[in-house]
């Protein structure tokens, strides 16, 4: 059986990650992961080095965030292709725009940027409601 961890976070979750994403990405080949997603929280500070990385080390790159709406709960969200990544991109900027040090989402905006995005439960800080 093939695993694929889908909500792993690196040091730029702050408080949450302390790995940096080539320790993530050389324990997820020493494990033999074909997959593995980054779902760092409300950034993509590593998706283009997470990119270049995984393909060198081919291992497939699914580039992710979890997502804090407003009320303090996470969502976990994954690009399926580039309209997810640009909708992704959209909803963490959305939700930067009102306190850029504390971002928060207004889950009213999810449906118009559902597009190419893969929604998981299941954190703590979930919501299930959205």
């Amino acid at each position: 059986m093939d695993y694929a961890e889908l909500h792993c976070h690196s040091y730029y979750s702050f408080h949450d990650g302390a790995s940096s994403l080539e320790e993530l990405m050389m324990r997820a080949r020493e494990l033999g992961y074909r997959a593995l997603a980054i779902t760092d929280h409300n950034n993509l500070c590593t998706a283009m080095r997470f990119a270049r990385l995984s393909q060198s080390l081919e291992i497939k790159g699914i580039t992710g965030a979890e997502l804090t709406l407003k009320g303090g709960y996470h969502l976990t969200l994954l690009a399926e292709n580039r309209t997810g990544y640009s909708n992704l991109c959209r909803l963490i900027t959305a939700g930067y725009s009102g306190n850029r040090e504390n971002p928060e989402l207004d889950s009213a905006l999810l449906p118009e940027h559902a597009a190419g995005l893969i929604c998981l439960s299941g954190c703590p800080e979930g919501n299930s409601r959205v």
